[in-house]
Protein backbone atom coordinates (compact mmCIF):
# COMPACT_ATOMS: atom_id res chain seq x y z
CA UNK A 1 0.00 0.00 0.00
CA UNK A 2 2.47 2.44 0.71
CA UNK A 3 4.80 2.43 -2.03
CA UNK A 4 1.99 2.49 -4.39
CA UNK A 5 0.88 5.65 -2.71
CA UNK A 6 4.20 6.92 -2.89
CA UNK A 7 4.39 6.30 -6.36
CA UNK A 8 0.49 7.81 -6.65
CA UNK A 9 1.14 11.12 -5.31
CA UNK A 10 4.94 11.35 -4.84
CA UNK A 11 6.26 11.28 -1.70
CA UNK A 12 9.31 9.63 -0.82
CA UNK A 13 9.79 6.27 1.56
CA UNK A 14 13.07 5.87 3.52
CA UNK A 15 12.61 2.03 4.49
CA UNK A 16 14.12 0.96 7.60
CA UNK A 17 14.57 -2.69 8.97
CA UNK A 18 14.71 -4.19 12.63
CA UNK A 19 15.47 -7.12 11.50
CA UNK A 20 18.11 -6.98 8.71
CA UNK A 21 15.92 -7.78 5.88
CA UNK A 22 13.80 -6.07 3.61
CA UNK A 23 10.25 -6.95 2.70
CA UNK A 24 8.21 -7.60 -0.92
CA UNK A 25 7.97 -3.51 -1.34
CA UNK A 26 10.64 -2.31 0.17
CA UNK A 27 13.61 -4.87 -0.80
CA UNK A 28 16.39 -1.98 -0.25
CA UNK A 29 15.33 -1.31 3.65
CA UNK A 30 18.46 -0.62 5.46
CA UNK A 31 19.31 -1.28 9.15
CA UNK A 32 17.79 1.25 11.53
CA UNK A 33 20.67 3.12 13.40
CA UNK A 34 20.37 3.64 17.06
CA UNK A 35 19.98 7.55 16.78
CA UNK A 36 16.84 6.93 14.38
CA UNK A 37 15.46 4.28 17.20
CA UNK A 38 15.61 7.39 19.69
CA UNK A 39 14.38 9.43 17.45
CA UNK A 40 10.90 7.61 16.22
CA UNK A 41 10.47 5.65 18.84
CA UNK A 42 11.00 8.04 22.41
CA UNK A 43 7.54 7.46 23.71
CA UNK A 44 5.88 4.80 21.55
CA UNK A 45 6.31 0.94 21.41
CA UNK A 46 7.99 -0.51 18.71
CA UNK A 47 6.34 -1.82 16.66
CA UNK A 48 6.28 -2.81 12.38
CA UNK A 49 4.91 -1.67 10.68
CA UNK A 50 5.37 1.70 11.98
CA UNK A 51 4.98 4.85 9.41
CA UNK A 52 6.24 8.10 10.29
CA UNK A 53 5.89 11.55 8.28
CA UNK A 54 8.84 13.48 8.37
CA UNK A 55 9.27 17.51 7.84
CA UNK A 56 12.70 17.65 5.47
CA UNK A 57 13.47 20.65 6.52
CA UNK A 58 13.13 20.15 10.28
CA UNK A 59 13.69 16.63 10.43
CA UNK A 60 10.41 16.34 12.65
CA UNK A 61 9.15 12.77 12.77
CA UNK A 62 5.65 12.63 13.16
CA UNK A 63 3.90 9.25 13.83
CA UNK A 64 0.90 8.25 11.53
CA UNK A 65 0.61 4.48 12.26
CA UNK A 66 1.41 1.59 13.43
CA UNK A 67 -0.14 -1.60 11.76
CA UNK A 68 -0.84 -2.41 8.09
CA UNK A 69 -3.73 -0.40 6.60
CA UNK A 70 -5.47 0.03 3.32
CA UNK A 71 -4.89 3.15 0.88
CA UNK A 72 -7.86 5.10 2.40
CA UNK A 73 -7.09 4.54 5.76
CA UNK A 74 -3.55 5.34 5.39
CA UNK A 75 -4.41 8.77 3.55
CA UNK A 76 -7.52 9.46 5.92
CA UNK A 77 -4.35 9.30 8.46
CA UNK A 78 -1.64 11.68 6.43
CA UNK A 79 -4.63 14.22 6.30
CA UNK A 80 -5.56 13.91 10.13
CA UNK A 81 -2.40 14.97 10.99
CA UNK A 82 -0.96 17.11 8.66
CA UNK A 83 -4.23 19.31 9.91
CA UNK A 84 -2.86 18.80 13.78
CA UNK A 85 0.10 19.80 12.73
CA UNK A 86 -0.76 22.75 10.44
CA UNK A 87 -3.03 24.30 13.50
CA UNK A 88 -0.07 23.44 16.04
CA UNK A 89 2.53 25.32 13.60
CA UNK A 90 -0.14 28.42 13.37
CA UNK A 91 -0.29 28.87 16.89
CA UNK A 92 2.83 28.91 17.38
Amino acid sequence: VLKQLAQQYGFSVFPYTLDGQGDTAFPEALPVPPDVMQTFFPNIPVATPTTFLVNVNTLEALPLLQGATDAASFMARMDTVLQMYGEEKGAK
